[in-house]
Formats: structure tokens, C-alpha cells, sequence
């Protein structure tokens, strides 16, 4: 596990007790701004440089830990009080093979929470699938082994395999790190922030979580907004490590005023009471319409209330469905984490660089080859490392590629999605069509994931033409005072084996011109061919 990985089993924590945790304060990066109360640990002093020393382990390349902590112990312990996360470069055998862009796609192993909540007209039933989705969500954050930190700009695009919905990352920041993720659907936008910082306690790490989330449902016009509560992990050193969500989840609709408040409660000294929610839904009016009960792991239910506060009804909204177990997969990944790495070949030569997927640290812990995996890992760290100092040796502010950053008086600030990554992808896969079929290679559309409300894959070619070829001319006169233009439209798809199949049809456009003043007199249509006439020279064109 992570945590045990980093600090070991050997010393006593330098804080007493096992299980004690420190007061948490909201950290000084907050959006809302609120300071975080110093502690002594806070003056421990521990430079760059001796944590960019810091030795993991005599074989680096293992994939366990090493052994031996008790050195390791010595120069991490200056964590204590810290953000180890974002200071320390780990070596691979802590990671999981998946970056943060990517694991913002979990949520949407609930995405049907959200489609049930598009189908209901009455908005406190719609808040309640809502709900039910944010605390299911963490059901899945029970694994302890880091996911990759993305590059800055680093993207990710997801689609399943039905089609339902499209989804797009970008890494917007780096110090602090932010994530950014847009999910697009028929009947719903979601954009997820993910923006953590950490506070290491030597038996303890706290986990803060400042990200804004937005889910609009376009038939009803609701505007759901949240920040997902705080985490702890415990006995890092001592004891059975385990993990608990706390703190309140508020869950506004924006456009109705109606609110759930949703506490993960803490488990105190024992592990009986971990997992735990309570809480309600009051409408805009203040008043209490749901009470909400459950464990974060297993169930959410529902005591729907009357107009006097009397209960109407009950029922579980949520339950969770163990995933089944895949072989050979030693980080737990369920199938649809493991969708998020799956990649044909046809996908791949579509893909920017800039995928998630394709970066070869995490796709070498995949094969489970952790020599490759680390060399690739701090090729890459020293590569963004040059980067960075060179845009700051002149003076140049990083700014996304797909997302832009503004002001808002209610949220603070907002991130504006450009839709530009879609239309960049369209083109990617319009040259590698092209491409092939002029090699005459086969190749597979259906094995690209594709958005279902998007427009299929067509590729349009204008016939090139020499003046030599009377034939095959593009602008030919056919006549004195008349001009031709041949528009050529090829669209591809696939046949049943998903072999491509090319249909080709051409289009004839014939201006008729005198040399009087220009004026639209007649337009002729038979099928394949267009005739439109000008009361004077002038050029026209068609398209079918």
C-alpha cells in the first residue's frame, strides 16, 4: 500500500499516538481563503535538494518496496507537517498505472444516477439521484496507490464503448496541481475540478480536496454545484491501515435553491463507525423534504417527507455491485478502470501525444516493467524540469490549451471549456483516413471510439484536375459564356467485418453568364447537376 510504502513499519510516529490526528483547517491555497493553523512541525526545515536525494531504496527498480526504512525513516520524517505529495518524486512502486486526469473519469461508473435524474420532473427527485452519485463516488476510493501526477498540459479523452458520453481532461496547473475535466452528454455537462493538497502527520496523511464541480442537466436547466469532503488516511506505520471520507458534502441547485447536506461522519477511535453518512434535503423554501442515511461503501437510502414532515416513503436509491475480480491485475482495477487504458491501434494513431495514455512511464508499470518505468519517469521530470525553467527565464505564463480561466462573482472563478480539442480530433482522424485509403491500407473505423451524437466520419475530397485532362477538369467551359465546377464527395464507413467502403458521388455546378449588370435569374435541379443563371459574368457555386 502507498502510505505504508513511503514511511515503513519500523519507527513510532514522532506524534505519540497511532491514531491521533491533528485539527483540520482548510489549507492556505483554499479558494475560500481560510489560513491553516501553524503547528510546531511546521518549522521543520527540509530543503529541496535533500528531498530530491531522499533514497527509496537500494533497487529503485523493484516492484516492492525496499526493506529497509529505518534511513528512509531519518529523511522523510521532515515531511511531518507537509505537502509530501507535491514535494517528493517517488519511485514507480508506489504508482498505479493511471494518471489523476484519468482517475477523474471514475465518477462515471455512476453515470446512470445522473441519466435517472434527467428522466424525473420533479427537481427534489432529481436532487436525490444526484445525491446518490456523489456519495457513490466514493466507493471508489478505497485504493492506496498513487496514480501519476500529470504533465502540464497533458490531456485525456475517454469514451465508452456505447457512445453515451465523451470525455475530455487537461492539466491547467502545475503548482498547484489542477486537473480539469469536461464530460459531454445529450442530457448533461459535467465539469470536475480536481485540485488536492496533503498534510503528512508521521501515522497520518490528511487529504483536502478545494475543487469545484459543476453538473448542468439541459432539459430541466438545474445547476448542481459541490467540493468533495476531506480524507484521512490512517495507520501509515502502526496498525491496519484504513481510509475515511469526513466532513460535510453540500450539493446546490443553483437554479431552484433546493440543497443536500450530507455528512461522512468520522470513525473515531475504532473502525465500527467508519463509513457512515447522514443527512437531508431541504427545498429553496427551507424546508426539509428527504432525510438521507447509509454507508459511503454500500447503500444510500431515502425517507421521502411530506408537506407536514411526515415520512412518505423509503427506499434505497443506491446500492453497491462488487466488481467482479480480473486476472492478473495486481491494482484492483475494476473494468471500467481498466477501460480507461484500453487502446487500439487505430485509436492510438489518432491520439496527441499529449494522452494520458501514451506516456511511457505509466504504460511500462503497466507491463509491470519497473526499471523501464523509472528511467522514463525521471526522463520526463528533468524534461518538464528544463521546461519550466526556461519559460520562467523568459518571462512566459503557461496557459491551457482547452480550457480558459475567468472570474465569476458567484463561484469565484470559472473554467471555460473551448470544444477545440473535438474539432483538433475530428481533423486527426479525417489525415489518418485519407492517408490510408490513398496507401490502399485497411484499416478499422470502428475501432476509434466515437461520440454517438456526433456526425459520422466523412472525408470530402475536391477533385485536383490539369488543364491538359478535359476530362477530369475541374473548372471547364463547356460553352461560350457558361462555366462547370465538379465537386467530388467520398464518404467512408464500414462494412460488417469493419473493412471501409468508400461511396463517391459527383456534383456538376453550370453558371450561365452574359455581360449585363449581375442578377440571379433561374436555378435548375435534376439530381446530380445544378444550373444557376446570372443576368451577368458572375460565379456561383453549389455543393449537394
Amino acid at each position: 500500500m502507498f502510505f505504508k510504502k513511503l514511511v515503513g513499519k519500523e519507527p513510532k510516529s514522532s506524534r505519540g499516538s497511532s491514531s491521533s490526528t491533528p485539527p483540520i483547517s482548510s489549507p492556505s491555497m483554499s479558494p475560500v481563503g481560510s489560513p491553516i493553523q501553524k503547528s510546531k512541525y511546521d518549522n521543520i526545515e527540509t530543503t529541496q535538494e535533500e528531498l530530491d536525494n531522499i533514497d527509496f531504496g537500494k533497487d529503485t527498480d523493484s516492484t516492492v518496496p525496499p526493506e529497509d526504512k529505518k534511513n528512509l525513516w531519518k529523511k522523510v520524517k521532515g515531511l511531518v507537517g507537509k505537502d509530501p505529495m507535491s514535494l517528493v518524486s517517488l519511485p514507480v512502486y508506489f504508482f498505479e498505472p493511471i494518471t489523476v486526469l484519468q482517475s477523474q473519469c471514475e465518477p462515471l461508473r455512476f453515470v446512470e444516477l445522473i441519466e435517472k435524474a434527467c428522466t424525473l420532473n420533479d427537481p427534489i427527485e432529481r436532487l436525490i439521484y444526484i445525491t446518490a452519485f456523489n456519495v457513490a463516488v466514493f466507493s471508489s476510493y478505497i485504493r492506496t496507490a498513487k496514480p501519476f501526477n500529470p504533465l502540464l498540459g497533458e490531456t485525456f479523452e475517454y469514451i465508452p464503448k456505447d457512445g453515451s458520453y465523451k470525455i475530455f481532461g487537461e492539466q491547467v496547473s502545475h503548482h498547484p496541481p489542477i486537473g480539469v475535466v469536461y464530460t459531454t452528454a445529450g442530457e448533461f455537462s459535467l465539469q470536475q475540478e480536481s485540485w488536492i493538497t496533503t498534510k503528512f502527520w508521521g501515522n497520518s496523511l490528511d487529504v483536502f480536496s478545494h475543487g469545484q464541480n459543476h453538473l448542468k442537466l439541459h432539459k430541466s436547466g438545474d445547476h448542481y454545484t459541490w467540493r468533495v469532503p476531506s480524507s484521512i488516511c490512517h495507520n501509515i506505520i502502526l496498525g491496519r491501515m484504513w481510509i475515511e471520507h469526513h466532513g460535510d458534502l453540500t450539493i446546490v441547485n443553483e437554479a431552484t435553491g433546493d440543497k443536500a447536506v450530507i455528512n461522512f461522519q468520522k470513525a473515531g477511535w475504532f473502525e465500527g463507525g467508519q463509513k457512515k453518512i447522514s443527512g437531508s434535503i431541504v427545498d429553496g423554501q427551507g424546508r426539509m423534504r428527504c432525510q438521507v442515511s447509509g454507508k459511503w461503501n454500500q447503500h444510500v437510502k431515502i425517507r421521502q417527507l411530506d408537506q407536514n414532515g411526515i415520512k412518505s416513503k423509503e427506499f434505497i436509491v443506491w446500492e453497491a455491485k462488487p466488481e467482479p475480480k480480473e486476472v492478473l491485475n495486481k491494482w484492483n482495477h475494476g473494468p471500467f478502470i481498466q477501460s480507461l487504458n484500453e487502446m487500439t491501434p487505430e485509436h492510438e494513431s489518432i491520439l496527441p501525444p499529449t494522452d494520458s495514455r501514451v506516456r511511457m512511464d505509466r504504460r511500462y508499470l503497466e507491463r509491470e516493467d519497473n526499471k523501464m518505468a523509472n528511467k522514463e519517469k525521471n526522463r520526463i521530470e528533468e524534461n518538464e524540469r528544463e521546461k519550466r525553467k526556461e519559460r520562467e527565464a523568459k518571462g512566459i505564463e503557461w496557459r491551457p490549451n482547452y480550457f480558459t480561466k475567468r472570474a465569476d462573482k458567484q463561484f469565484g472563478y470559472r473554467w471555460d471549456f473551448t470544444g477545440d480539442y473535438w474539432s483538433e480530433r475530428e481533423k486527426r482522424i479525417e489525415t489518418v483516413v485519407s492517408k490510408k485509403e490513398a496507401q490502399r491500407q485497411p484499416f478499422n473505423i470502428r475501432a476509434i471510439p466515437t461520440y454517438k451524437e456526433d456526425p459520422p466520419i466523412i472525408s470530402t475530397h475536391r477533385n485536383t484536375i490539369s488543364k491538359q485532362d478535359s476530362k477530369n477538369q475541374q473548372h471547364q467551359v463547356s460553352r461560350e459564356g457558361s462555366l462547370e465546377d465538379k465537386m467530388t464527395n467520398t464518404s467512408i464507413s464500414t462494412d460488417n467485418q469493419g473493412h471501409i467502403v468508400t461511396t463517391t458521388r459527383t456534383t456538376t455546378t453550370t453558371v450561365l453568364q452574359d455581360s449585363h449588370d449581375a442578377k440571379l435569374e433561374g436555378f435548375e435541379d435534376n439530381g446530380d447537376h445544378h444550373v444557376i443563371r446570372f443576368s451577368s459574368p458572375a460565379q456561383g457555386q453549389s455543393s449537394r
